[in-house]
């Protein structure tokens, strides 16, 4: 068994890693979604692909925290449920409520996301099943883990309400993109990206962990170029009718 020292160890290189590349990434453009091309080898159905590449994570930190040799205790359940509920919508239901018929994904592009997976999830469900030093059931009134619940479930409405907007733009599957409004998107091109950012941030705060915190370094360093490549596409997009005051993803900074 990997002992606690090694796993931190381990989730400190990884955020070194996101720290690292993250220049690289505000200078690529992952072709999926509207920015997909078919220029970056075998394509995959978008939504099969959704589903390939998310719901490893939620197997494995499933799996690991669940066979553990730690008992799960509530505060530890908690966890579990906010991490499955955010991964079954993301790996199940997200995917059956996209109206994207016949858009494709990059097969490097899902196996990239299974690899990022399998590593956030391999971490924070060892951690919690392997090699945390406990969760009492007193953390629960801890302020970690109230400050950090509510920071989660804040992101988690921002997230769903964002992605609700978006899939009601598209009524039809070919029936093109329209400038978003209404809430954070009065202020931002992405507040579906900066809701994820935030739910993985309380999340970290909640089980105050560095496995916990790598993850959300990742988050923010996965999703800030890429709001910052849709804020661009959508300028290029809507040409003269894209709100100049609005921001990619933090609200009057971003």
């Amino acid at each position: 068994m990997i002992n606690s020292s090694v796993i931190q160890y381990i989730a400190i290189a990884w955020m070194g890693v996101a720290v690292i590349l993250f220049p690289f990434l505000l200078k690529i453009t992952p072709p999926y979604g509207r920015h997909s091309k078919n220029n970056w080898g075998p394509m995959i159905d978008n939504r099969l692909g959704w589903v390939l590449m998310e719901f490893p994570s939620l197997l494995i930190f499933v799996l690991l925290v669940l066979l553990g040799p730690h008992k799960p205790t509530s505060p530890v359940w908690v966890l579990f449920g906010l991490w499955a509920i955010h991964y079954i919508n993301r790996s199940v239901i997200f995917p059956l409520r996209t109206k994207t018929k016949g858009k494709k994904m990059p097969v490097v592009i899902m196996l990239s996301a299974i690899f990022f997976n399998l590593i956030n999830a391999g971490l924070n469900g060892y951690w919690l099943g392997f090699t945390s030093p406990g969760y009492p059931a007193n953390w629960l009134t801890s302020p970690q883990f109230i400050i950090g619940g509510m920071i989660f479930i804040t992101g988690f409405v921002i997230n769903q309400s964002a992605d609700k907007k978006l899939i009601s733009l598209r009524k039809e599957s070919n029936a093109g993109y329209f400038i978003p409004v209404g809430g954070l998107f009065n202020y931002i091109s992405c507040p579906n990206f900066f809701g994820e950012i935030i739910e993985w941030s309380g999340f970290a705060i909640m089980a105050w962990s560095l496995p916990a915190l790598s993850f959300a370094v990742w988050t923010a360093a996965n999703l800030i170029p890429r709001a910052l490549d849709h804020h661009k596409w959508y300028r290029g997009y809507f040409k003269e009718g894209y709100p100049e005051s609005r921001k990619a993803v933090i609200p009057f900074l971003l």
